[in-house]
């Protein structure tokens, strides 16, 4: 597969790019809970921000449309978290997320950047395939399901220059 040059994605058209701020919060929460069944609540998005953990934020206007969390351990990082609203979906926010998480990993320092998927989750997957990922492993019933189930996540690793 050819490399893909995180470096030549901008932000889509019509769209704006800024760190997360606190007062984002109700909106990012908002989405949150539509895009999963397991949400992230407030306090986890409240010590990312303390932590000095990348929160690159999507807006349409003053309307919140997707974010990401990208924590830094040293030499690599890790995608915690992507999440686009449902109705922006399918307009390159996610790609334009997944590329500046990268580039700020490289801009840290971090050469390799981890996230784990659904495995149901075959668009994301793609996703991440088309921009250099790989599997590199599995963790059984990793995630909570509806009515008590657990789902498999793939572990997923992209490696920077």
């Amino acid at each position: 597969m050819k490399a893909l040059d995180i470096d030549a994605i901008v932000c889509p058209p019509g769209f704006a790019l800024r760190p997360m701020v606190e007062s984002d919060l109700p909106q990012v929460l908002a989405i949150e809970r539509e895009a999963h069944f397991t949400p992230w609540g407030e306090q986890a998005f409240r010590d990312a921000l303390t932590m000095g953990d990348i929160l690159p934020t999507v807006l349409a206007d003053m309307e919140i449309t997707g974010y990401g969390v990208l924590k830094i351990l040293w030499r690599e990082a890790e995608l915690l978290n992507l999440s686009v609203a449902k109705p922006w979906q399918r307009r390159g926010i996610g790609r334009f997320l997944v590329a500046v998480s990268l580039q700020s990993a490289l801009r840290y320092g971090a050469t390799e950047v981890f996230l784990e998927v659904r495995d149901s989750n075959v668009g994301a997957q793609a996703l991440y395939r088309q921009m250099g990922f790989e599997i590199v492993g599995l963790r059984k019933a990793y995630y909570a399901c509806p009515e008590g189930k657990r789902e498999d996540a793939w572990v997923m690793r992209w490696q920077g220059k």
